[in-house]
């Protein structure tokens, strides 16, 4: 009677157990994954901050007629780069969370997506205007060229103020978490 007893308790503690700790492990894939998005945001910020500063000597270059367009060429390509290079592998793999992350962080990212395009689609088409061959308006003089610089730096902006945002917002949501507040399970 007595291992009966001790097999039934055993049982249901189990039973009882099992759910929370399935939950609990759900909690922890999900703080792992929102840890990464966190991480990745910020990094994407860092890097929208820089592209954002390049852009904005950029317009101050455009300004003046004492640069050459090879300085032009080095700062759209120097700010390409930054796109290539980190932007865009960022982007990709905080698509590939996406699904995973609260409907406030997709739509977050789905904004930082679409500002980076058009960023990148930007900065192509002033790096296409300042090329290599043929003849160029002095930069000082191209009213298209100024409008894809500024055009580049508002891009930016909003790549920084969302990611900023983004960024703080999640990583708040997860202190909270960490404090025992059931801050992910509303969200």
């Amino acid at each position: 009677m007595h291992n009966f007893i001790h097999h039934t308790v055993f049982a249901l503690s189990l039973a009882l157990l099992l759910p929370g700790t399935l939950l609990a492990g759900q909690n922890n894939d999900q703080a792992k994954t929102r840890k990464e998005a966190i991480r990745l945001t910020k990094q994407l910020e860092t890097t929208a901050r820089k592209i954002q500063l390049e852009s904005e000597q950029l317009s101050v270059m455009q300004k003046t007629n004492a640069l050459s367009n090879w300085s032009h060429q080095h700062k759209l390509h120097t700010i390409a780069v930054h796109i290539n290079e980190q932007l865009q592998p960022t982007l990709k793999r905080l698509a590939e969370l996406q699904p995973s992350l609260p409907e406030w962080n997709q739509k977050a990212i789905e904004r930082m997506r679409t500002s980076a395009a058009n960023l990148a689609m930007n900065t192509n088409a002033a790096a296409l205007n300042r090329g290599f061959k043929g003849v160029h308006q002095p930069a000082v003089l191209d009213s298209e060229y100024a409008q894809l610089v500024q055009n580049m730096n508002k891009q930016a902006g909003i790549l920084v103020q969302v990611a900023d945002a983004a960024g703080d917002y999640a990583d708040a949501q997860l202190k909270g978490h960490r404090a025992g507040l059931a801050i992910l399970a509303y969200d």
